[in-house]
């Protein structure tokens, strides 16, 4: 392998290196900062009207200009009447940036517990700045105090580049 790779033009061996890091390149795009992530293991029962703060936080940095996010959430929840989950971005009141309403009609399973992923895309008009900006889930009952639970859930923040 070595005799090979000593036999390579000077143009080989650039090709070879530039083949390399096209391979690597997009498994390191992908990775994320840990305030950009968040886990909970956890069952968690609310009873609230639209809109409380449920957690979990992630966070994302700007140093230079503020620019669009997709922000997910995935979790499993038991939802006994209609629910909207939404987003809190940096303290702000519970904003709808996508979809956010969970029923009882939605699953079609006889589980108690229904997975789903809610996906939004939040833009710098809608009070993303430059520097540390916050996204936190919220949610509650529509038009009146509705008991839910969410299960285990992730959170995550990532810029659109």
């Amino acid at each position: 392998m070595i005799k090979a790779f000593s036999k390579l033009s000077p143009n080989g061996v650039l090709i070879v290196a530039l083949a390399v890091v096209t391979m690597i390149a997009p498994a390191s795009s992908f990775a994320t900062n840990k305030g950009q992530v968040a886990r909970n293991l956890f069952i968690t029962t609310t009873t609230a009207q639209c809109c409380v703060t449920l957690g979990p936080t992630v966070q994302i940095n700007f140093p230079t200009a503020a620019a669009p996010v997709i922000v997910t959430w995935s979790t499993d929840y038991v939802i006994s009447d209609t629910v909207l989950f939404g987003l809190s971005v940096n303290g702000g009141s519970c904003a709808f940036y996508g979809s956010g309403v969970a029923n009882t009609f939605a699953s079609g399973t006889e589980s108690p517990f229904v997975s789903g992923a809610f996906q939004w895309i939040v833009l710098p008009a809608d009070g993303l700045r430059k520097g540390l900006n916050t996204f936190t889930v919220c949610g509650g009952g529509v038009g009146k105090a509705v008991t839910f639970s969410t299960g285990s859930n992730t959170l995550t923040v990532q810029a659109s580049n």
